[in-house]
């Protein structure tokens, strides 16, 4: 009796597992959530102010202005004090300048390594793309199964860049598609609280980062503006020679 049901069982079973759902479905009920097809095909530009809250009460807390422009400009600042580190992408260049506001002569640049520029690349696409892979940049997605992520019944989607390249992990909640978790390859996991709505839009109030079981720090997003126009030098990189570096504009921010 007990190989008959055990049979049973398989018999069962075999169906399920041969036919896990289709990717491409999990990805279009998901992006539902955040928005309309039109809406979301039609984002161009974002601006986002917010502040990061270290876990670490010994750590500062930190200003933070993105702006980006699809599909690969970005320009990030993160302010701690007097001390600004923007990071700027536009196209094939990147670079990182340090500077001191208080200091006109204190103001540091670098080239970003191609790792570095392959990173901030793919994490400004993915700005846009709201979980659609890179098809043309040689990306694929993988399903693994259904497993419980902070709690959640989840689909869990490896999304991975060929050669080495950088790879993420999304995990999907299996009753409603909202997105539960995501995994960077650094080990960095990221997890959206609350929701406001921008443009027809949902957007998270903030984003609590985790790494090894412990938390890091989380990202308020104070303010969210979609397809607002740029100053035309918003992605400029600058020449090596400036001695200075001056802050995004109000009107950017």
């Amino acid at each position: 009796m007990k190989s008959v049901l055990v049979l049973s069982l398989l018999a069962v079973a075999t169906p399920l597992l041969a036919n896990p759902p289709k990717v491409s479905e999990i990805i279009q009920r998901a992006r539902a959530t955040v928005g309309t097809e039109d809406r979301l095909k039609n984002v161009v530009t974002l601006k986002i102010t917010g502040r990061i809250l270290p876990s670490d009460p010994a750590v500062p807390e930190a200003i933070v202005h993105i702006v980006a422009r699809k599909p690969r400009s970005q320009r990030l600042e993160v302010r701690v004090g007097e001390v600004v580190e923007t990071t700027i992408l536009d196209g094939k260049e990147a670079c990182m300048i340090r500077s001191n506001l208080s200091d006109d002569r204190s103001h540091r640049m670098r080239k970003l390594s191609e790792t570095e520029k392959q990173r901030i690349s793919v994490s400004t696409r993915q700005m846009f793309s709201y979980f659609r892979p890179h098809y043309r940049g040689g990306e694929k997605i993988t399903y693994e199964g259904i497993e419980q992520r902070r709690g959640v019944r989840s689909h869990k989607l490896v999304y991975t860049y060929p050669d080495d390249g950088p790879s993420t992990t999304r995990f999907f909640a299996v009753n409603d598609d909202t997105l539960v978790a995501v995994i960077t390859d650094q080990g960095v996991e990221s997890v959206e609280v609350g929701q406001q709505v921008v443009e027809g839009i949902n957007f998270p109030k903030k984003i609590d980062y985790f790494q090894g079981g412990k938390k890091l720090h989380t990202l308020v997003l104070q303010k969210i503006k979609v397809n607002k126009p740029l100053g035309e030098d918003v992605f400029a990189i600058p020449q090596a020679q400036r001695k200075e570096t001056q802050p995004l504009p109000a009107e950017a921010e």
